[in-house]
C-alpha cells in the first residue's frame, strides 16, 4: 500500500453515483487492490481535502475482503467547503489522500439494538443494520427525514429483513409529525443499546429522554463539537502542566489547549479542531478536564482528552502526559 505521510494512503475513486440531489456515493480503493484495512460497523475514513482540511465520512457497507470502501457525502450549503470539494472533484479515476479506517462509534454486543438515524446520519447506522442482519441480531432501524426522496438507500431499506425491521418517520418539515422520542425509548426493554446519529436536535432529545428513563445504553455519533453546558459557558482561564516536557501553559479564554501546546513548540498531531476526529487525543494524568469532544466514550474520557476542544475548571491545573 502506498503511504503518503503519517497514516495516509492514496485512494482511487472506482465508482460514483448520485443517491439524490444532494448526496453522492463513492467507492474508493487503494493502490494495492484487495488490501483495504478491515473495520467494524460504525467506522469512518478520513478524506484529506486540499486547502480545507480533513473530513470524516462513515463507511456505509460492512467490511468484506477485497471490496472497496463506500461512503456517502452530502453537499452542505452552509458548510466549510469540504463536501463541496468532494462533489466537484471526486469523480471516477480521481485520487485523494485518505486515512483510517477508525471507529469511535462501535457496534457492541447486545440482546436488543435500536438504531435512530436522522438525515445523512443514516450512513453509519445502515452499516450497523446490515451487520446485525449478517450476525442474526435483533434490531430496529428508525429513519427520520422530511420526505421519501430525501432518504438515501430508500429502496434498499424497503427490502425484507429476517432479524430486524426498518421504520420511516417522514414529517414533511412539521415537527408535530416527527419522531416521538419519549414513546419510542420508553417502549425499549432494559439493556437495549441505542445508537443515534443525525441533527443535533435529534441527538439531544435522545440523550435527554434516554438519560431520564435510565436502563438504556446510549451511543452517539456527531461530527462537530459538543455544546457547552451552562456551567461551562464562562470559558474561564486555566493552566496546563506537561509532565514529560516540563512546560506549563496558561490557557486564556478563547484559546484551546492545542493552541497553547503548538505555540510552546510541542508536536501534537491534530486535524479537525472540533473534537470529532480523535487525532489529537492526549493522555491526562490529573486535574478535572471538561470534555467537549464527540469521539470519546466515558471510559476513554477517564484517560484521554481531545486537546482541540477540552477545557478545565477555572483556575485549575490539568496535567497532561506530554
Amino acid at each position: 500500500m502506498k503511504t503518503v505521510g503519517r497514516g495516509k494512503t492514496i485512494g482511487h475513486i472506482l465508482a460514483r453515483r448520485a443517491l439524490n440531489s444532494a448526496v453522492v456515493e463513492l467507492e474508493i480503493d487503494v493502490d494495492d487492490a484487495g488490501f483495504l484495512a478491515p473495520y467494524e460497523a460504525g467506522a469512518h475514513i478520513d478524506i484529506h481535502i486540499p486547502e480545507v482540511g480533513v473530513r470524516q465520512y462513515s463507511l456505509v457497507r460492512p467490511y468484506s475482503p477485497g471490496e472497496p470502501y463506500v461512503v456517502a457525502v452530502q453537499a452542505a450549503l452552509d458548510g466549510r467547503g469540504g463536501s463541496s470539494w468532494v462533489h466537484q472533484h471526486l469523480h471516477v479515476g480521481a485520487t485523494v489522500e485518505i486515512g483510517g479506517p477508525r471507529n469511535h462509534f462501535p457496534l457492541r454486543p447486545a440482546e436488543r439494538t435500536l438504531l435512530i438515524a436522522g438525515g445523512i446520519g443514516l450512513t453509519p447506522l445502515i452499516c450497523m443494520a446490515d451487520t446485525c442482519e449478517r450476525e442474526g441480531r435483533s434490531y430496529d432501524l428508525i429513519v427520520c427525514s422530511r420526505r421519501e426522496e430525501n432518504v438515501v438507500y430508500f429502496e434498499e431499506l424497503l427490502a425484507p429483513r429476517r432479524h430486524g425491521q426498518v421504520k420511516f418517520v417522514l414529517d414533511d418539515g412539521d415537527p408535530s409529525r416527527g419522531l416521538d422520542v419519549a414513546s419510542l425509548l420508553r417502549a425499549q426493554p432494559a439493556g437495549t443499546r441505542v445508537y443515534c446519529c443525525g441533527p443535533a436536535g435529534l441527538m439531544t432529545a435522545v440523550s435527554r429522554v434516554g438519560t431520564e428513563i435510565g436502563g438504556l445504553s446510549l451511543h452517539f455519533e456527531a461530527f462537530g463539537a459538543a455544546p457547552l453546558a451552562a456551567s461551562e459557558a464562562q470559558d474561564a482561564p486555566f493552566s496546563v502542566s506537561c509532565a514529560q516536557s516540563g512546560v506549563t501553559l496558561e490557557i486564556p479564554p478563547g484559546d484551546t489547549i492545542l493552541d497553547g501546546l503548538l505555540v510552546a513548540g510541542l508536536d501534537v498531531d491534530h486535524s479537525c479542531r472540533e473534537g470529532y476526529c480523535g487525532t489529537c487525543l492526549t493522555r491526562w494524568l490529573s486535574g478535572e478536564p471538561i470534555h467537549r469532544d464527540t469521539c470519546l466514550g466515558e471510559v476513554e474520557r477517564s484517560r484521554y482528552v481531545a486537546v482541540c476542544t477540552a477545557r478545565a475548571e477555572a483556575g485549575s491545573v490539568l496535567v497532561l502526559d506530554i
